[in-house]
């Protein structure tokens, strides 16, 4: 009987997964979970995909934005929300960048 109380004592003290992943776990303050979608994001276009032209936006300024300059024949889209990397001529897209932008997308 007395190992199971102890058992139960360790088992109660030991932090929760939630309370693991807080990086700012102060005494006081409270983590807020950012609950994950099971679902994948729908893309607006796939890779490989040619755009019409004139129908998105193109990016200027891709310095501002953390990206590489333009070289190559390629430029960056907006399409919805992302930025797509596209062939200029062809106006094939070639990649998903967003993920490399920095905090001013």
């Amino acid at each position: 009987m007395r190992r199971y109380f102890i058992i139960l004592t360790v088992a109660a003290t030991l932090p929760t997964l939630a309370h693991a992943q807080c990086r700012m776990a102060v005494a006081g303050a409270a983590c807020v979970v950012v609950p994950q979608s099971a679902e994948s994001a729908v893309q607006p276009v796939e890779i490989g995909q040619v755009l019409e032209r004139g129908q998105y936006s193109m990016l200027m300024n891709s310095r501002y934005y953390g990206l590489p300059s333009v070289s190559d024949g390629w430029v960056y889209m907006r399409i919805e929300d992302e930025i797509y990397r596209v062939d200029w001529l062809s106006q094939t897209v070639l990649e998903n960048v967003t993920d490399q932008a920095n905090r001013n997308w």
